[in-house]
């Protein structure tokens, strides 16, 4: 797991773990003994190949009379035996070449098979229009519909909404962002100023409990941002954080690192001040309330629209796609964004109030600075 999976986060890696645990336990049952080492070490493909059969019965079984989706334990599995056959197994020569094509076999036709019944691809979760233009209204911190309590609470809280919507971040990427994740520099060759962000792993003394971090190596990233977003962070530094013993951007109230509990409270008291004609579209969408992983499905749509309409072909979109939001080469995350149906009034939303939100919120600070 260390060798094949080291860039997965703990949690996953106990997930597939667990599934090869199952797979084991499968093959004893189904033989007699505990023998799934010696068939992967012979190269039995005939007696694993009927291993792999009886799971994915139980898991069907399972998933038939549970409810319950086992495909995740399936391809994890499935992934395992794989690996360790492509791995362990001779390294040259015409075995080496009787391996490959065995192993080619074993994933064309398993990995096409799921315990689960065939079902619809789940609806992406982007917010409707109504609902962002209400969360503009509510995460404004000088507004009469704002819930929370502090006005550092809701400079904080607008920067947490501005950073996963705008950026897409997961809600543990937000909560690990340095003080100075932002940066700028000036491009030699326009002159210009670029603004990005660093996307980057936590340091080695993390207080939490329940410790955020980067879902995959691959979720660590520079991302462009608008210079708004970093306005946005330079008034909440400057103003409200303040001096702390910790690196991190996002803090409580006591002035310790953002849990990500607290990131969570923060849109369930959004969600409770949303207007009756935003929760009437959100339940049209499927939603019961707003989630930190609902803005980053919103981002993800509205950027897939936005490399269409600049030209972009689907494949070329859905690469840039999985570098922007941080997925595998292989994720199938990008073509169901492509498959999403986009309303064009979300994108007037995403452009027109935020410019105008952001200029009013400008004018309010400049002011106060006067």
């Amino acid at each position: 797991m260390d060798v094949l999976k080291g860039s997965l986060e703990d949690s996953t890696k106990r997930g597939h773990l667990a599934a090869v645990a199952r797979l084991y336990d499968a093959t004893e049952r189904q033989l007699g003994s505990d023998c799934l080492d010696r068939l992967l070490a012979d190269l039995d493909f005939d007696a694993i190949e009927n291993v792999l059969v009886g799971f994915l019965a139980q898991l069907r079984n399972e998933a038939a009379m549970g409810g319950a989706d086992r495909s995740s334990t399936w391809y994890s599995a499935l992934t395992f035996v794989t690996d360790v056959l492509r791995h362990g197994g001779p390294a040259a020569g015409s075995r080496a070449g009787d391996l490959e094509t065995r192993l080619l076999r074993l994933e064309r036709l398993y990995s096409q098979l799921s315990p689960a019944p065939t079902t619809a691809p789940p609806p992406i979760r982007a917010l409707p229009p109504a609902v962002i233009e209400d969360l503009y209204a509510i995460f404004d911190p000088h507004s009469d519909r704002n819930p929370f309590k502090s006005e550092a609470l809701r400079w904080r809280n607008l920067l947490i909404f501005m950073l996963l919507l705008r950026l897409g971040l997961r809600r543990g990427e937000a909560a690990i962002l340095a003080a100075n994740a932002i940066k700028d520099d000036t491009d030699p060759a326009t002159g210009n100023t670029v603004i990005w962000i660093d996307v980057e792993g936590v340091p080695d003394e993390d207080p939490r409990y329940e410790q955020p971090g980067l879902k995959t190596v691959l979720a660590r990233r520079q991302l462009p941002v608008p210079q708004e977003i970093a306005f946005l962070s330079d008034a909440y530094v400057q103003n409200y954080r303040g001096r702390t013993h910790h690196p991190f951007l996002l803090m409580s109230q006591k002035r310790l690192p953002i849990s990500l509990r607290a990131m969570n409270e923060v849109f369930e008291t959004a969600t409770a001040a949303l207007s009756d004609p935003a929760r009437r579209s959100l339940e049209k969408q499927g939603l019961s309330g707003v989630s930190c992983h609902d803005l980053r499905h919103t981002c993800a749509v509205v950027r897939m629209r936005r490399y269409q309409d600049a030209g972009d072909d689907v494949t070329r979109a859905m690469e840039r796609l999985r570098l922007f939001f941080g997925w595998s080469p292989k994720s199938d995350m990008p073509r169901l964004y492509a498959r999403a149906y986009f309303e064009t009034s979300l994108a007037q939303v995403w452009d027109e109030k935020f410019d105008r939100f952001v200029n009013a919120l400008r004018r309010s600070v400049d002011g106060g600075d006067e």
